[in-house]
């Protein structure tokens, strides 16, 4: 998804001498690998929400409980273990999948206005192709001010595949061993909503790809994140939507409608073979 993470100062400077000092007992010198999952669903649909990575951006889970197993009491938990380091990002890391942490949540909230948007590999110059998966991806992201608490998470190996490099937040040194750098309040805050639905329909023939509930995971930056593996038999326009109750869109860019504006909608081009395809808000 397009990163809405602000800029941070590490705090905290530590010379060699006090970082040589410093090293976390039973540290790894080299981190773990595997990067967490994007998106959430799967080719099929998806059954339901799962959380294979620890939440790093706050969230709001309007119309009902969350289903991650989360407190959200709008606390935060700070990262468990040691941390890592060995990666080409230099530095100590906690990382995804290994260490574990929580930024703020609430839930139940009744509504919520929101701005919405879709995945890059949607609204970019992506190539989509008969045959290939195709990530079809859209975050909420609420726009009231919560005062929540949360993590940038960042690559550790940037010239890795995104599902397969790791995922992790900085280790800051300091006298007394390392600490995670939180941030409050987060620049940023994820909505998940309650009974969402996604509808993917060939344009042409008005044959239905799925429709069925919209499901999310939180990805490996630590996101909530509503995702689908689409793959199509036959080349032409798919009409993607994803209706989300309770929730105002208010991002005219993406051509929201319905009487709540809860919906939203993308006509994605698939070309066959190799070729490329593109799509169109509408």
């Amino acid at each position: 998804m397009s990163a809405r993470m602000t800029a941070r100062v590490l705090k905290g400077v530590v010379g060699a001498l006090a970082v040589a000092a410093l090293m976390v007992p039973g540290a790894a010198a080299k981190g773990p690998g595997g990067g967490g999952g994007h998106g959430g669903g799967g080719g099929g649909g998806g059954t339901g929400e799962v959380a294979p990575n620890s939440l790093s951006v706050p969230a709001v889970f309007v119309g009902g409980p969350n289903p991650y197993g989360l407190t959200c009491d709008g606390g935060y938990t700070e990262p468990t273990g040691d941390p890592w380091t060995g990666y080409t990002l230099p530095g100590y890391y906690y990382v995804q999948g290994v260490n574990i942490w929580q930024a703020s949540c609430g839930e139940d909230a009744p509504g919520a206005t929101v701005d919405a948007e879709w995945g890059d590999n949607l609204g970019g110059d992506a190539r989509l192709k008969v045959g290939s998966p195709i990530r079809v991806e859209i975050g909420l992201f609420d726009q009231a001010v919560n005062g929540y608490t949360g993590w940038t998470v960042q690559k550790l190996e940037p010239a890795q595949l995104d599902r397969v490099s790791p995922y992790g937040t900085s280790a800051i040194a300091t006298d007394t061993g390392y600490v995670s750098d939180p941030e409050t309040p987060f620049g940023e805050t994820r909505v998940w909503a309650a009974n969402a639905t996604l509808s993917i329909v060939n344009a042409d023939s008005g044959v239905p790809v799925y429709d069925g509930p919209a499901t999310a995971e939180i990805n490996s930056t630590g996101r909530i994140v509503y995702g689908y593996n689409l793959r199509v038999p036959a080349a032409g326009d798919y009409t993607i939507t994803f209706t989300f109750p309770k929730v105002n869109i208010d991002s005219t860019d993406l051509g929201a409608v319905g009487p709540t504006a809860d919906t939203v909608s993308f006509t994605a081009t698939v070309a066959p073979g190799g070729g490329k395809g593109g799509g169109k808000n509408h």
